[in-house]
């Protein structure tokens, strides 16, 4: 009885291994890819992957990581990894500051991983002394890897012991695939007395590049990104070691269109005394099928000084359609750095921390939130 249950459990094992290779067959072979980038739950922890022009528009040299695990109740759940790092520049006219940027993504037990690598330059234009407008591109080398080591096809399996023949499927014309990726995107930003905001809105795979490993056209769909979020406050943060600490509220829209899907994330965060906590709301509709989350967030701001510090959160995210249920709930983590006094070009001063008498004469320079 033993044998025959270990004999079942073997199979199953092998046809959720054959599941998903058939899954990304279907979907790498398709003559129009409706293949849909990843997504993160705190966009706004990874600004730069959404958009180019967050490069540099604060002051500063920012870091950030993060990390995702999606639909952990699936064998085959995506992980996915960010850095990003980005460094602001005030003094060369016209300049935002420089980025770069990396992602790995592994799907299917590793049988698709998915490499990025970009580098992202902004400029800035200064309107008023109130507004601002910034434009920023991303120029990437993206490489896609098929792991034919961790796939199981049908004729493999024998019905009694399970997989122990050699499979006669020819496979893919290949099994790496590499191209060039490009993004364009442009922020106007304002501020007011107690409240600061930014429009954003951007454009990925500009140039619809062949991501297939067969002998077809798998264009990746150009992704149109557009967001809005406003930061206001309520106590001003009078240095991070004061006893009076700010209280800030952070809400914001966006909005991503790619190909059929559309998906439009709506929340807010609160910051009170070093501690972040937020809320979300997520739909996403893939023509007949919708998909709605919420996430939770709550995170620690770490001051090591009144310059620098270090930012953590994590955030949990739930399908609340009871038909998608089975996908599992969703884990993030952000670890951020930030150090406002960093320059390009040796070390600057925060026009936005300066005396009044200097920032007349400056643009703006909105805090981070």
């Amino acid at each position: 009885m033993k044998r025959t249950i270990y004999k079942i459990l073997k199979i199953e094992k092998a046809m959720q291994k054959l599941t998903i290779v058939l899954l990304s067959v279907l979907i790498l072979t398709a003559t129009e890819s409706i293949s849909q980038d990843l997504d993160y739950s705190q966009y706004y922890n990874n600004p730069t992957y959404y958009n180019p022009a967050n490069v540099g528009l604060t002051m500063g040299l920012k870091s950030r990581l993060n990390y995702r695990r999606q639909w952990v109740g699936l064998s085959g759940d995506y992980h996915t990894y960010s850095f990003s790092a980005d460094i602001a520049e005030r003094s060369l006219p016209g300049a935002g500051g420089i980025g770069i940027i990396v992602n790995q993504s592994l799907a299917g037990m590793g049988v698709l991983k998915t490499n990025m690598i970009g580098f992202m330059p902004s400029v800035r234009i200064p309107i008023s002394k109130n507004t601002i407008f910034q434009m920023g591109a991303l120029a990437s080398v993206v490489t896609q890897q098929l792991n034919w080591d961790n796939l199981v096809f049908g004729d493999q399996l024998d019905p009694r012991w399970g997989n122990i023949n050699p499979s006669t499927f020819a496979g893919a014309a290949r099994d790496k695939v590499v191209f060039p990726d490009f993004a364009f995107g442009g922020i106007y930003q304002f501020k007011g007395n107690d409240l600061e905001g930014t429009i954003g809105a951007a454009v990925h795979h500009i140039t619809t590049p062949n991501q297939s490993f067969f002998e077809v056209d798998a264009k990746l769909p150009r992704k149109y990104v557009y967001n809005v979020d406003f930061i206001i406050t309520i106590r001003e943060d009078y240095g991070h070691y004061s006893k009076r600490q700010g209280f800030k509220l952070n809400p914001g829209l966006m909005v991503e269109h790619q190909s059929s899907m559309m998906l439009y994330t709506l929340g807010m965060n609160i910051y009170m005394s070093h501690v972040y906590l937020g809320l979300w709301y997520k739909n996403q509709t893939l023509e007949y099928d919708e998909f709605s989350n919420f996430t939770v967030m709550g995170g620690l701001n770490i001051p090591f000084n009144e310059e620098s510090r270090m930012k953590i959160m994590y955030s949990y995210e739930m399908n609340i359609n009871a038909n998608y249920n089975y996908t599992g709930p969703s884990h993030e983590i952000s670890l951020i750095f930030e150090f406002d006094e960093i320059g390009l070009i040796g070390k600057k001063e925060n026009d936005f921390m300066a005396p009044t008498r200097r920032r007349s004469n400056s643009p703006i320079e909105c805090s981070p939130f």
